[in-house]
């Protein structure tokens, strides 16, 4: 059955699967060939069954080999073809779209569920972080002005495009919504002597990055705490968040809206980072939720603005970057590809396998999936920023 589903798929590349029973069986054309072999007539009956999930676990747990090529050549065939395979397969657009009917089910992000989920990823051992991310440690997306630009000079860059479009200056109180290890707050106060608080849910992201601005000499501007954006009581000039409203929930973006709206001060203004997906609606990857991200969803535009619109919300910019993250994830793939030993003696290879395969599957999302990075800017008031665009690149 596996395998007749896969004759419907118009493949972007030649591909050999060898079944459990040593059997050939080619797809696609074209002049370079990936050869895998599936071990087991369990993992192919998986893979029918719901390939989002046992396709990624099959890699972890090497029911899935690959003989030649690599794993990041079958994750870009794989993603290519994805939208293509639902629309010759009738059986797995009804459960996509039955996935994405129940999508408000898979983000029960209360406040203790939020830490909880928080945990499962962020407080990993921080060493691995280190390995692959840059000198600053920003887990989120950089900002490359060209393919060339080091990882560290894209995410200096990326901090300062964001501080820009902020308009901070000295003395402002700014809050970091879901701060990470503090570099974007540490950033924010040296550059423009405001005053910032940052906000985690994460325990170890905490503690490094109390330890950072101390030893920076800022511990007078900025500070951290362990906490839900939801019991944030002062009103704030800025307000920051990045690569945290993934972890909010649709069920909670109007919460999440309307308070950071109301932490506004009259002056105030407020930059959202966050992945997006370019088309409708969609239940995020089961794999994902399982294994990297529990309780996360990557929005559609159209998910926030239904909100702001309802809330009377003032949206002053958005601006797509659109490849900046697959340039990103390449970067942080060939710095764990280079410290594979020290990850495996870390954790083990099937985790290995686990990060590998999460990496790549973000890259090829931007590639090829429609995924996208959204910088929407909120003012609590028109007039609170320039007419035009010019600030934030001079």
């Amino acid at each position: 059955m596996l395998y007749s589903v896969l004759k419907k798929v118009n493949f972007k590349g030649k591909i050999t699967i060898i079944d459990s029973s040593n059997k050939i069986r080619n797809f696609g054309s074209g002049p370079k060939n990936l050869k895998v072999r599936l071990k087991s007539k369990s993992i192919e009956k998986k893979l029918f069954r719901n390939p989002g999930l046992h396709f990624g676990e099959g890699y972890m747990n090497q029911e899935i080999l690959i003989e030649e090529g690599t794993i990041e050549e079958l994750i870009d065939l794989i993603t290519s073809c994805y939208d293509d395979f639902l629309r010759n397969n009738f059986i797995y657009r009804i459960y996509e779209n039955f996935s994405g009917y129940f999508k408000i089910f898979q983000q029960l992000n209360e406040a203790v569920k939020s830490k909880q989920n928080v945990a499962h990823h962020y407080d990993l051992k921080e060493d691995l972080y280190k390995l692959f991310l840059d000198k600053d440690m920003q887990y989120s997306c950089a900002y490359f002005h060209n393919e060339n630009i080091s990882l560290n000079q894209a995410q200096i860059d990326k901090k300062k495009h964001i501080i820009n479009k902020l308009q901070i200056k000295e003395n402002m109180n700014v809050l970091d919504i879901g701060c990470g290890w503090g570099g974007m707050a540490i950033e924010i106060a040296k550059q423009t002597g405001a005053n910032v608080k940052g906000i985690t849910l994460s325990e170890n992201q905490f503690a490094t990055a109390s330890k950072r601005a101390q030893a920076e000499g800022l511990s007078e501007k900025v500070s951290f705490a362990i906490q839900d954006y939801r019991n944030e009581v002062q009103t704030y000039d800025r307000i920051v968040s990045v690569g945290m409203f993934e972890h909010v929930g649709i069920k909670y973006f109007r919460t999440y809206l309307e308070k950071t709206y109301a932490l506004l001060k009259d002056n105030g203004i407020f930059l959202l980072h966050t992945i997006g997906q370019r088309g409708i609606p969609t239940a995020t990857s089961p794999w994902i939720r399982k294994y990297i991200f529990p309780g996360g969803y990557i929005p559609s535009l159209s998910d926030i603005i239904n909100e702001t619109q309802k809330l009377n919300i003032n949206i002053t910019d958005i601006e797509i970057l659109r490849l900046h993250y697959a340039h990103t994830l390449t970067h942080w793939y060939r710095n764990c590809k280079k410290n594979k030993d020290q990850i495996i003696k870390m954790f083990d290879e099937r985790f290995y396998r686990m990060w590998e395969f999460y990496l790549l599957a973000s890259k090829y999302s931007f590639v090829n999936m429609g995924n996208v990075v959204f910088q929407i800017q909120i003012a609590k008031n028109i007039t609170n920023l320039p007419l035009t665009r010019n600030y934030m690149y001079n």
